[in-house]
């Protein structure tokens, strides 16, 4: 009988485990999306300057509206899901934009 019992238990905490791993991949995914469109947005933000032609500007601020719009939707998502998380809370808050 102890036999079934240990040949019945490790799929249960195997299942667990991936599930975790699955949460915590799911978080760091999330968290490099971010990271990425809010450094291309303070990026794309201090390139435009006025004296650029008017091609260039148009092209910079095509990049700035879905960069600064992404990030800044991934932080609200990231700030419901996460906000217990001090760490992940401290990351998104050095972002300014």
């Amino acid at each position: 009988m102890d036999i079934k019992m240990v040949k019945y238990t490790p799929p249960p905490i195997l299942l667990s485990l991936c599930f975790s791993v699955q949460a915590i991949d799911k978080k760091e995914s999330i968290l490099q999306d971010f990271i990425i469109n809010a450094e291309n947005c303070q990026h794309l933000a201090s390139e435009w300057e006025s004296s650029l032609p008017q091609v260039q500007r148009r092209d910079i601020e095509k990049q700035i509206d879905i960069a600064c719009p992404t990030a800044r939707q991934l932080r609200e998502v990231i700030k419901r899901r996460y906000q217990d998380n001090k760490k992940t809370m401290s990351i998104i808050e050095n972002y300014d934009f």
